[in-house]
């Protein structure tokens, strides 16, 4: 199996906020677009190789499928935005404190295999989507054609 290459998260304490999330970002909607030109590859949880999603499940959500974002305790995530996940379980309170996607409140996601955290499900007016922590998954191999 192949490794997405991606960072893992690091403490930005002391560091410069890298994000572009300042007030401008901020206030912006997501604008939410599928991602084309993806194949139907199967992304599995890290942990216990539970099938979470597919890659033509990547969507682009105010214009980018990647996102690097930082949580309150100066955790840094590289997120991926996928249209639907399969296999995770929702967690706690849905909220839309710190939300890194103004206009859609989040809920934390876990592995139904390990209970491995995953991501975000994030809901709003326009529907939702999912932001699964790209370090915590692997690329089925498709092997050799």
């Amino acid at each position: 199996m192949a490794v997405i290459d991606v960072k893992q998260p690091r403490s930005l304490k002391g560091e410069p906020d890298k994000t572009g999330t300042d007030q401008a970002v901020a206030e912006r909607k997501p604008q939410t677009e599928p991602v084309t030109g993806e194949d139907r590859r199967a992304l599995l949880c890290k942990a216990c190789r539970a099938k979470i999603t597919r890659r033509d499940l990547a969507m682009k959500v105010n214009g980018a499928h990647r996102h690097v974002f930082f949580n309150p305790q100066g955790l840094v995530f590289e997120l991926g935005c996928f249209a639907s996940a399969k296999n995770v379980v929702p967690t706690g309170p849905t909220t839309d404190e710190f939300t890194w996607f103004p206009g859609y409140a989040w809920q934390v996601v876990a592995c139904t295999g390990c209970s491995s955290q995953l991501g975000w499900r994030y809901t709003g007016g326009s529907g939702g989507f999912f932001g699964l922590i790209l370090a915590a998954l692997v690329e089925e191999d498709r092997g050799p054609a």
